[in-house]
């Protein structure tokens, strides 16, 4: 017996095992159990999406002799699945598309059907048909005999005479979703008794772009090339394409504007056979997944990367960046349908970005090296503070992009008073929850020092360690005083706060603490709290923080001068470069 391809072996013989199009399959079931069948359908939408299935499964329904419609039992619906009906007629309008065509079919309709209830034209790639074909088909369109309906199928809708589809019922097929496709591939896998990861299904399923019968066609090209166990890593290379991890790490590169190591990047994927059309798209949708994070701040809406990724990559770009980026990477893939190899492009792409002036000013990142903090003391601390506390429900709080200015000033000579009942207040509220989510997320703090915008904020902080917090209220802890002094320093407070809310997602206010000096904080606390004497609960307040005017900024002599001189309408301060 000969081969059959698997999207044959396995077309749906119901209506219940098509993939998707439940607003189609949902409205011809009623259709028929109401026995309100129409003359004529036209089925169009993107390929490999059911539309010739559903044309068959709609041809067996009407003539279904059993109970359930289709059954697949009488001999209707057998004969019509091994396509030898004599009353259903596949006619495939590319290649009987003429006048002369169109008037033999018209001549055959009259004839009642031989051994069923309706004869049943299905006419695929209707749009091929010319514009005399059709308007001889116009008036049978229209009034056709009785026992005669019409399936007409097409992907290009547009090219139909309007008079046509006035004519019939239209259903619009839709791209398939990627969760439907790999469900159908799980049945089909576990039937043939395929070895499939989950990773690798949901591959192909973002290869085959909605289309049914293109994932079953991948996916039975890639269980010719491994068919013991079909992992993520074999349809990469079956069909030319990088994992997530290397693209990510390309983005790194660009991102350093490393010319000579995005080239050589590039060479080891062209040598691999890299499609790079694939590759633009792809290195697209991280681009604008990382957009979708920064300003949601929520995975499920996210089209590619997960958790583990967005860690990998989110620190070290801007919304700008990646907005930047993606007009280069379009602008080129527009230009591959004008040349043989489109890797020339894509090369002249990856020159642009890394060759783009970065007008951000590069801030040289000073890291001094501290004993590490005693964790054992802290955790103490923790115990005592967080026993018999609520839990709370953290609310989601959206993230911005901000700009580091020159306002952060990591040395501060003085030792800034901090009100230790500020830092009472914040013990007595705090909550386990909320500092073991911090105390999480604080490690990707690091990351940020390869960010030019962001690295003066992050070297301030990545040394601390997060002691205790509660709702909105945060202390963090530092080994030396000159730090402590930095981060509380009220000049500071707005950068830091912004950058805070950018890494762990909600806003705080933070107070620093130096280490030995939150020891005998604990202690007091402890002491207090065994004597029932913890103060009450109150608003947060920062008095080395709310005493200044945080909005208020500087200016130089000059410009002030120039102001009172021209006033500030027509005045306009510039930095010297």
């Amino acid at each position: 017996m000969a081969y059959k391809a698997l999207y044959r072996v396995y077309r749906p013989q119901t209506f219940d095992d098509v993939a998707g199009q439940e607003h189609i399959v949902t409205t011809l079931k009623h259709a028929i159990e109401e026995n309100k069948i129409a003359h004529a359908y036209l089925f169009c939408g993107p390929r490999g999406t059911g539309k010739t299935t559903i044309a068959k499964l709609l041809a067996k329904a009407v003539n279904c002799t059993g109970k359930n419609k289709p059954c697949n039992e009488c001999s209707n619906c057998k004969q019509i699945s091994e396509g030898r009906h004599p009353d259903v007629v596949e006619i495939d309008a590319a290649s009987n598309n003429g006048v002369d065509e169109v008037r033999e079919l018209i001549d055959k309709i009259n004839y009642a059907p031989t051994q069923s209830k309706y004869k049943v034209y299905i006419i695929d790639e209707v749009h091929m048909m010319t514009s005399g074909a059709f308007n001889a088909l116009l008036k049978t369109l229209e009034e056709p005999p009785a026992h005669v309906i019409f399936i007409m199928a097409t992907t290009e809708v547009h090219k139909i005479l309007p008079t046509i589809i006035s004519r019939c019922q239209r259903f619009d097929f839709t791209k398939l979703s990627n969760e439907d496709i790999v469900k159908r591939m799980k049945v089909i896998v576990n039937k043939e008794k395929f070895v499939c990861d989950d990773d690798a299904l949901e591959l192909i399923a973002k290869l085959a772009d909605g289309g049914m019968r293109d994932a079953l066609s991948i996916l039975e090209q890639c269980v010719a090339y491994n068919d013991k166990h079909l992992t993520l890593e074999d349809v990469n290379t079956v069909y030319g394409l990088i994992s997530l991890e290397k693209k990510i790490e390309l983005l790194k590169v660009l991102l350093t504007r490393d010319m000579k190591q995005a080239l050589l990047l590039l060479d080891q994927m062209k040598m691999n056979g890299i499609d790079i059309k694939r590759l633009t798209l792809d290195l697209v949708d991280i681009l604008k997944d990382i957009i979708i994070y920064r300003n949601t701040h929520d995975e499920s809406i996210l089209f590619v990367l997960s958790k583990n990724y967005l860690d990998s990559i989110v620190p070290y770009i801007s919304c700008e960046e990646a907005f930047s980026m993606i007009d280069i990477l379009m602008d080129a893939s527009e230009k591959y349908s004008k040349v043989i190899n489109p890797s020339i492009y894509f090369e002249l792409a990856i020159l642009k970005i890394c060759n783009q002036v970065n007008e951000e000013k590069v801030v040289e990142v000073q890291k001094v090296e501290v004993p590490q903090q005693n964790v054992m003391e802290t955790n103490e601390i923790n115990e005592e503070i967080i026993e018999n506390q609520d839990e709370i429900i953290e609310e989601e709080v959206p993230t911005f992009e901000f700009e580091q200015t020159d306002e952060v000033e990591s040395q501060v000579s003085d030792d800034i008073y901090i009100d230790n009942a500020d830092i009472m207040n914040i013990l007595v509220q705090a909550q386990r929850s909320i500092l073991e989510n911090i105390q999480q997320r604080w490690p990707i703090i690091k990351r940020y020092l390869a960010n030019l915008n962001m690295a003066k904020s992050a070297a301030m902080l990545c040394d601390g360690t997060p002691v205790a917090a509660c709702p909105g209220g945060l202390v963090i802890s530092f080994e030396h005083q000159p730090a402590v002094n930095a981060v509380n320093y009220y000049k500071n407070y707005k950068q830091l706060s912004a950058f805070l809310k950018e890494v762990l997602g909600d806003e705080y206010r933070f107070v620093a603490i130096q280490s030995d000096a939150f020891v005998e904080m604990r202690k007091q606390f402890i002491l207090l709290k065994r004597q029932n004497q913890l103060p009450e609960p109150h608003e947060l307040t920062l008095k080395h923080i709310d005493s200044h005017d945080l909005e208020h900024e500087d200016i130089s002599e000059a410009y002030a001068y120039a102001i009172d001189l021209f006033g500030s309408d027509i005045t306009e301060y510039k930095e010297k470069k």
